[in-house]
């Protein structure tokens, strides 16, 4: 009835998130219409579409289930655009090398309490190791009475489906008492639509008419992006980045091939388990539907080397923050010295480390996430 008014009455309609259009959708229609389309293609869509619909029917069940059921944490997770600082609307800014702010933001479903875990450059880069640190965070923080978590993300390799992601999530399975069962789903690509873009898209209309000098400035824009009810903001610095890297090292030594010797394709992979106990096996489908395939992370029960156990306690990833290129911090020192950056922030900006060999980047790109497609 309120959405007949609402359309009818006032002429006006719900507004939709826009989202960028899959590849392989354009591909598709592409062929369709100049009447090219081969059969490859159109059984390769089909299946897209049946994963697509398969993957939004699961989380929505999930969704439903964890407000019935108060043992049951599902959320989603994404990291949101680089949020470039200082930002600000003063034209020489847009020409010069700016300090990247990361922002993973993590959804939960049955109670939309939402998190941004934020760090700079010089903290942290933008991979497995921050992202598995921010989800650790993030579980450790549940109250005692949750057993079971479900985690959806899009299907970024770099940073989500990897032996580094999973190595951090079979820590966490293991080390956290009350945590029995961790399941990682990743929607279908081309179509990961999650509650975390509505945070982003809250956090981009709240910083338009903002100016931010340092990055610390970030976080009451990103608290108060939603008024009606604070994101939490959780600053993560470099001495809090765990080294999942070296934890895979010795947890995660066959990543190649399933019990049976059949080659994992993990880019195909949209659902991972690990288990209470589990300490070497990975659960693993490519569709929700499918029975799961086993994974021995450790490598097969019948060769005779003895292979290393992982180590019981996490290694910390950097042991100093990290250097910005001579050239980025010396476009930012140009910042203050216009007057862009106001003189009681100049001490942040001087103080920056900084290397001649540290990697020169403008504009630094998004994560994108991956096609489901295998590579060799």
């Amino acid at each position: 009835m309120y959405r007949d008014i609402f359309n009818r009455e006032f002429n006006l309609s719900f507004h939709v998130p826009k989202k960028d259009q899959c590849l392989l959708c354009h591909k598709y229609h592409e062929e369709k219409r100049k009447h090219t389309l081969t059969e490859e293609l159109e059984q390769e869509y089909l299946a897209h579409q049946e994963r697509k619909q398969e993957l939004r029917a699961e989380k929505a069940k999930d969704k439903q289930m964890a407000k019935e059921n108060p043992n049951l944490h599902v959320a989603t997770f994404d990291l949101e655009a680089v949020l470039s600082t200082p930002c600000s609307l003063v034209s020489q800014t847009h020409y010069k090398r700016k300090l990247a702010v990361y922002n993973l933001t993590v959804f939960s479903l049955a109670d939309k309490q939402a998190e941004c875990y934020v760090w700079n450059e010089t903290e942290g880069k933008k991979g497995a190791c921050e992202i598995g640190t921010c989800l650790l965070l993030h579980l450790k923080a549940l109250p005692p009475n949750i057993t079971h978590v479900v985690l959806y993300s899009d299907t970024c390799s770099g940073q989500n489906r990897n032996q580094y992601a999973a190595a951090a999530l079979q820590y966490v399975a293991q080390k956290l008492p009350n945590i029995e069962t961790i399941d990682q789903t990743f929607l279908e690509s081309g179509h990961t639509h999650m509650e975390c873009d509505s945070m982003h898209a809250c956090i981009e209309r709240a910083k338009k008419n903002v100016t931010i000098h340092i990055p610390d400035q970030w976080n009451t824009v990103l608290q108060m992006a939603r008024p009606s009810a604070p994101y939490t903001v959780v600053p993560i610095k470099h001495s809090d980045i765990q080294d999942f890297k070296m934890l895979a090292s010795s947890s995660m030594r066959n990543t190649k091939t399933d019990i049976s010797g059949t080659r994992i394709l993990w880019t195909k992979i949209k659902w991972i388990r690990y288990g209470k106990g589990e300490t070497d096996t990975l659960f693993f489908k490519y569709t929700p539907g499918d029975p799961f395939n086993l994974l021995k992370t450790r490598g097969s029960t019948g060769r005779r080397r003895r292979q290393p156990a992982p180590p019981e306690h996490l290694s910390a990833r950097y042991s100093r923050r990290q250097p910005v290129s001579s050239a980025k911090k010396a476009d930012l020192l140009d910042l203050c010295r216009l007057g862009i950056v106001p003189e009681q922030h100049h001490n942040f900006y001087h103080k920056l480390p900084s290397e001649n060999s540290a990697p020169d980047r403008l504009a630094e790109p998004d994560a994108t996430e991956d096609t489901d497609t295998d590579e060799d």
